[in-house]
């Protein structure tokens, strides 16, 4: 009578409690892992930090870029801290301000293809506070007075204010509403032999009625100033920029701002 083997035996053996044990474990869990507790495969909880406050914002450098990236109207907003008053302080383009140890005039300041420190630059040039900056190129700045529904100006004479090379384009003398691209050109076309003092007060004119018409409603200013994209640069979060203007309308301070010019003879 032949014999098993004993290794053969312990062989069988251990390959029937594998079986059976598989078994129960298909059926307990009908062959699929249990899942992992909760704790561990919940979400992250969102935060519940509130947005911080925008930094407040008292002295605004606004300049108009032109498509060969020359500043062609630039001003400064100054708000008082109390809200009280609000002074327009416009900037001729010839002024000399000095980037990277050499004296270059404001109007060709980004031609190297960045404006960083320009509004430093002009702050100490003028002993003026800037707290921030603003660049807005053409596009940018009708895309704003279309915003607001147009800009009405008080046009002097009939102007071209087409850029060169581009179809021409016309704002008729005396008191007219403008929008897109007729109010960007009218604050930042220059025509030949026109005083620097008549050209910035056209500029005046486009930025304070488009700052003015903007809506009592910081999110909707900050959407709006948002939607410029590329077309719009600056150093200072847009939020800041936002409740600035929203201050500004709020208080009523546009009708009275007083306006002067830093002129370079």
């Amino acid at each position: 009578m032949n014999r098993v083997p004993t290794f053969l035996k312990w062989l069988t053996s251990a390959l029937l409690g594998i079986s059976l044990l598989t078994g129960v474990l298909l059926i307990k869990g009908q062959g699929q892992p249990n899942p992992l507790p909760s704790q561990i495969t919940a979400s992250p909880s969102p935060s519940k930090t509130a947005e911080p406050k925008p930094a407040e914002l008292n002295y605004l450098f606004i300049a108009l870029i032109s498509g060969d990236q020359k500043i062609v109207s630039a001003m400064i907003l100054q708000k008082s801290s109390d809200n009280k008053t609000l002074k327009l302080i416009n900037i001729d383009p010839e002024t000399p301000i000095v980037i990277k140890g050499k004296f270059v005039k404001l109007s060709d300041a980004g031609l190297g293809g960045s404006f960083d420190g320009v509004d430093k630059a002009l702050s100490s040039s003028l002993f003026t506070p800037i707290e921030g900056s603003v660049y807005l190129q053409r596009l940018a700045l009708a895309g704003l007075a279309d915003a607001v529904g147009g800009v009405t100006v008080q046009a002097n004479s009939n102007y071209l204010v087409s850029e060169p090379n581009r179809p021409p384009l016309f704002v008729p003398q005396g008191s007219v509403l403008i929008a897109g691209e007729q109010a960007a050109g009218f604050a930042m076309v220059k025509v030949p032999n026109e005083a620097t003092a008549d050209f910035m007060a056209r500029t005046d004119q486009v930025i304070r009625a488009v700052f003015e018409g903007m809506p009592v409603d910081k999110q909707r200013v900050e959407e709006t100033l948002s939607a410029l994209g590329s077309l719009a640069r600056s150093n200072i979060a847009t939020s800041s920029i936002a409740q600035m203007l929203v201050v500004l309308k709020e208080n009523n301070l546009w009708p009275n701002a007083i306006v002067t010019s830093k002129l370079i003879k």
